[in-house]
């Protein structure tokens, strides 16, 4: 197995922040920054460059990090192949805040009921959208399956789709926004409305925001990540979020209000393109799970 400093490190890397990554291990502050001060001086390597706004990895400790990852994920693998000798396979599904599967672990019962020697083990993992910590790359390593929309231009060809269900597009608006008592919305509601949307987070996406931009002239902000503090920047701001599904009204301070616009978003579980046998019949299993509804 690897060394466990590596997770203070590769967390430290990820988030810029020693006291963050702290956060993140549910260790202290000193704790983490002695785990990485420790890594440095016995292995004799700078791995990041400190300062009063936080840490960046230097080139070294930036390949380091790189490897690391390689590392844990392995080192993970290992360990859940072992566990799962001479008992029944699980099959791992990774979940998030935002990429709750909820749907895939609601029509569990009735998988599992056509494959009762299999398990159903739920992982947490990072922000789907972030490349550097995104699990979509490392599918059968981590995690086995994930469900979530699909974006060609960030994931094509990196696994395998089952489509499970389509989901219309929300805005999500302050409470006390004028938008929040409509049932609906249209896109022209949206004029002089700055919107902000995630970029690439799947196809319809990128669809409705080319018909938002070019056919309706609505102002559309691209972000980056898809977290609570991009609602709090929107509150404050004025903006309205585009949202869909789980992801509709997750934050407390704002209501999520179905766009009519002509276009849905569709969610996959998405798997290996070369799958174990226990994920394949999983998979199969839940193709046939969905066809009988």
């Amino acid at each position: 197995m690897y060394d466990r400093r590596l997770d203070a490190v590769v967390a430290a890397a990820e988030l810029g922040s020693f006291t963050k990554a702290a956060e993140r291990l549910s260790i202290s502050t000193p704790a983490l920054v002695k785990q990485v001060t420790s890594f440095e001086g016995e292995h004799g390597v700078v791995v990041f460059e400190r300062s009063h706004t936080g840490v960046s990895p230097t080139e070294a400790g930036a390949a380091l990090v790189d490897d690391a990852r390689k590392i844990m994920a392995e080192s993970a693998a290992a360990l859940w192949r072992a566990r799962n000798i001479g008992g029944g396979a699980a099959v791992r599904l990774g979940v998030s805040l935002m990429c709750p599967g909820k749907n895939t672990q609601a029509l569990w019962p009735l998988v599992h009921a056509l494959v009762p020697d299999l398990k159903l083990e739920i992982v947490t993992v990072g922000d789907l959208y972030d490349t550097k910590t995104t699990v979509m790359t490392r599918l059968g390593a981590e995690v086995d399956v994930v469900q979530t929309s699909y974006s060609t231009v960030r994931w094509g060809g990196m696994c395998r789709l089952l489509p499970i269900f389509s989901t219309p597009f929300s805005i999500d608006v302050v409470g006390t926004s004028p938008l929040a008592r409509k049932e609906r919305l249209t896109l022209d509601d949206l004029r002089g409305i700055r919107v902000r949307m995630l970029r690439h987070a799947n196809d319809a996406t990128d669809q409705l925001r080319h018909v938002l931009k070019r056919e309706h002239g609505v102002e559309v902000m691209d972000v980056q990540s898809f977290d609570y503090a991009l609602f709090n920047d929107a509150a404050e701001a004025g903006d309205v979020v585009v949202t869909s599904g789980a992801w509709s009204s997750i934050h407390p301070g704002f209501v999520g209000v179905p766009l009519e616009s002509g276009i849905e978003v569709p969610c996959f579980l998405a798997y290996p393109r070369d799958p174990a046998p226990h994920v394949q019949r999983f998979v199969d299993a839940t193709a046939k799970v969905l066809e009988m509804q």
